[in-house]
């Protein structure tokens, strides 16, 4: 009790106050001392010179909780950053944090929020709650900061910001330092800012490109059948939980009977992100050029430029998104997220709702035709991604986010990546039945981490991924008539099948199966053109920066598994 008494004593002082509330403002700081991969005196800086500042600030007023209340903002962005430190144990807010507070649904956050609610309110009440108490306690006080006491502490402070910098002096030729990148909460606001600036750039897209062409022409002619290529868009789809891929679990019957089916084995996202990735699967832009992004149309305009009906089938709500964009230049673009009104948990549709709808249109008309679904795959909650009849692996139905529901986790998991390749098998025979020169082609924007190892990572778009979250399913299939009419193109994408692919591939394969040419059709990235070159594989970086995607922070755990799949990276780098 005297031990107690002792602390509400100390906490009656507004000095005490002032240094406590120092020490709460650099807490992020201080975990980013042991989980950034920074210099150590580069580190110390990044904790020194952050405890100066808030220090000078805290005696802008004789009561320094008052100064903390003004700082409320500065509370909340600390706590949100403590819990994505939980989440991801490593790294800064990302831009592709703020962005996805835009991007994704209300269900669909829900469903994250409602696992991590545990954490959330942990970090409210031990660091959040405590602060705004202490900041109100300090203002109820009579007790004030004497004039003296802020003077030298001014003094101080500004000394011990200099003592940050001299930190920097050491490792000034190794380590390039800027406040943006190295130093919290400056790093933070700043992909905040990078954030608005972007999310002003997807909203003006209509605008920045009306005005583009492709030029696009059909080269290819299908001895007088009619054409029908599909790319259908995967979620949150990993290889290694693909049979068809060597997992031990039969998760891909179907794909693995398919006559004509290709699967590429070292295939990596460009990016963690569906905001991201999606984009760049959709379009020319890739990590290496992001920008033509804004001022270039998608694929969908591409193939309707050269003839083609076009038809988007969305089973994810994506219409406030630079995807929605896309899929909004389509001739018909059904949004399934606008069907759901059952008013249950289910966030989505199952996938195989989108059948009876592709059939449908692919029946109106003999028109060639260009078709991209974008399915909800495996995404999490992997539980609520399937029908009854698919929960083959049991028990499959976790209680929440922890590593001691991994087994649940796992089962349901493979559960959807076996109802995917129901849902692609019934897109085959649909095709087949057409009797036309059809393609399919289908890839998972990205991977997840679901307690992989003992880093005990979950879900996906953490500011540095796992090999995980980059080693994705890529399959094209060819129909018998496409087979006969254009051999070359099957037996080339079969000798390329081994090859180091990336996500940015997808439209220039896309529109050579097609035949169609672009003004910016480049034939080094086509799978099924002899032209198709090897290059290093870059990923997207949170400043839209091409790095390669073997430096991009991945730990040795990673590239165990890299090797293990026999995936190709630069070794001595």
């Amino acid at each position: 009790m005297k031990y107690f008494t002792d602390i509400l004593r100390g906490l009656s002082s507004q000095k005490h106050l002032y240094f406590l509330f120092g020490f709460l403002f650099i807490i992020p700081n201080c975990v980013f001392l042991f989980t950034e991969p920074l210099p150590v005196s580069v580190s110390l800086a990044s904790i020194i010179m952050p405890l100066a500042f808030w220090m000078g600030i805290l005696l802008l007023a004789r009561k320094p909780g008052v100064v903390v209340w003004f700082l409320l903002p500065k509370i909340i962005l600390d706590g949100g950053q403590l819990v994505l430190l939980y989440l991801f144990g490593e790294s800064v807010i990302a831009v592709d944090m703020f962005l996805n507070l835009t991007s994704s649904n209300a269900s669909e956050a829900s469903e994250l929020l409602g696992n991590i609610f545990l954490v959330i309110i942990c970090v409210f009440f031990f660091y959040t709650f405590p602060t705004l108490w202490l900041a109100t306690r300090s203002i109820r006080m009579k007790d004030r900061l004497a004039e003296q006491f802020r003077k030298k502490w001014a003094l101080r402070s500004l000394g011990l910001f200099g003592v940050g910098v001299l930190c920097l002096l050491p490792s000034w030729q190794e380590h390039s330092f800027s406040l943006k990148n190295d130093v919290y909460p400056v790093n933070a606001l700043y992909n905040l800012y990078f954030a608005i600036t972007k999310s002003n750039k997807n909203a003006n897209y209509s605008v920045s490109s009306a005005d583009f062409k492709f030029n696009s022409v059909c080269m290819g002619r299908a001895d007088g059948k009619r054409q029908i290529y599909v790319l259908v868009v995967g979620e949150t789809s990993r290889a290694m939980e693909w049979s068809l891929y060597g997992y031990e679990r039969n998760t891909t019957p179907r794909m693995r009977e398919l006559d004509g089916l290709v699967h590429f084995t070292d295939v990596v996202t460009q990016s963690n992100n569906t905001h991201k990735s999606v984009p760049i699967i959709l379009s020319a832009a890739s990590a290496e050029d992001y920008g033509v992004i804004y001022d270039e149309k998608s694929i969908v305009s591409a193939f309707k430029e050269a003839g083609f009906r076009t038809l988007v089938i969305a089973n994810q709500k994506l219409t406030t998104s630079m995807i929605g964009a896309f899929y909004r230049e389509a001739d018909t673009f059904i949004d399934m997220s606008t069907f759901n009104n059952t008013g249950s948990y289910l966030t989505s549709l199952h996938d195989a709702a989108l059948l009876p709808y592709l059939e449908k249109e692919l029946d109106e008309s003999d028109d060639n035709m260009f078709v991209v679904l974008h399915t909800y795959g495996s995404h999490f909650n992997y539980y609520e991604r399937y029908p009854a009849e698919f929960r083959i692996y049991t028990p499959d139905k976790a209680e929440g986010i922890r590593q001691s529901y991994k087994k649940e986790l796992r089962n349901s998991y493979d559960n959807s990546i076996r109802y995917t390749d129901y849902v692609l098998g019934e897109i085959v025979d649909m095709l087949k039945k057409k009797n036309a020169c059809s393609s399919m082609l289908y890839l998972s924007d990205h991977g997840e981490d679901i307690f992989d190892d003992s880093r005990a990572r979950y879900l996906h778009a953490s500011p540095i991924p796992t090999y995980y979250q980059l080693h994705i399913p890529y399959i094209i299939w060819f129909s018998d008539d496409y087979r006969r009419i254009f051999p070359e193109k099957y037996r080339t994408a079969m000798s390329h099948s081994a090859y180091p692919v990336s996500t940015n591939s997808v439209f220039h394969t896309v529109l050579d199966i097609a035949g169609v040419r672009t003004s910016v059709s480049d034939s080094t990235l086509a799978l099924t053109n002899l032209a198709f070159a090897i290059r290093d594989r870059m990923y997207l970086g949170d400043h839209d920066e091409p790095v390669p995607f073997w430096k991009v922070g991945l730990k040795n755990a990673d590239f165990v598994m890299l090797d293990k799949w026999k995936m190709n990276y630069k070794k001595n780098e």
